[in-house]
């Protein structure tokens, strides 16, 4: 018997591979405006909402667009690649349904934005798989909060204890720990800070088949 009544994803990194296709996407919005990539760029983004990334990215960078123009530029780039390009991961559909044939609840914490996970999810046919899905327009701080993690518990009418998340980097793995969930980890070939994410977590994976039994 399973002794989780819960189950929460972080989506990029974690169950679609799009770690690169957000690295292309700098490359293209850096060399569009002249301007050279902080060489710990991604370090500090991480777990940060868009807005918060296009305010850093302003001041940071000097870049002569308003932080909505910077948002609206990325978001097209970021439309076309996640419609096209983005797949899924190792074992996440066969875990998924999984979860389903078991009963367990499934939900979805993330800082991407609606109208590119639901054509990525959908093009993937796995969106109908989700109870919910919570992205962080719908709390005030980012996932290095626990804030996401507690509002998808609510949702579910799970409490924290019941569910365990699954996370691609340690801040987003710390926050849900915070919340009183379990954590773990998942393996990313982008991630830069594998250890870390590895001394936060209560458990390690590298294909979602791990967790099928």
């Amino acid at each position: 018997m399973l002794d989780y009544k819960g189950v929460i994803f972080d989506l990029d990194g974690t169950i679609l591979d799009s770690l690169e296709i957000w690295k292309e996407i700098d490359k293209i919005f850096f060399k569009e405006n002249n301007v050279v990539m902080p060489e710990d760029y991604e370090k500090q983004i991480k777990a940060k909402t868009l807005l918060d990334v296009a305010k850093y990215t302003k001041k940071v960078c000097n870049i002569n667009m308003s932080e909505d123009e910077i948002i609206s530029r990325w978001r097209e780039l970021a439309y076309y690649e996640y419609k096209n390009k983005v797949k899924l991961k190792a074992g996440v559909y066969d875990y998924l349904v999984f979860l389903k044939e078991n009963g367990i609840k499934i939900a979805v914490a993330t800082a991407c934005e609606k109208n590119l996970y639901e054509v990525c999810l959908k093009q993937n046919k796995v969106y109908d798989f989700f109870d919910i899905i919570i992205d962080t327009s719908y709390v005030e701080k980012g996932k290095d909060y626990p804030d996401i993690y507690l509002l998808c518990a609510d949702k579910l009418e799970l409490e924290p204890k019941d569910i365990i998340v699954f996370e691609d980097i340690k801040e987003g793995a710390r926050s849900a720990k915070k919340a009183g969930m379990k954590a773990y980890g998942v393996y990313d070939k982008h991630n830069e800070d594998i250890e870390g994410l590895i001394r936060e977590v209560d458990e390690y994976i590298t294909d979602f088949r791990e967790m099928i039994c």
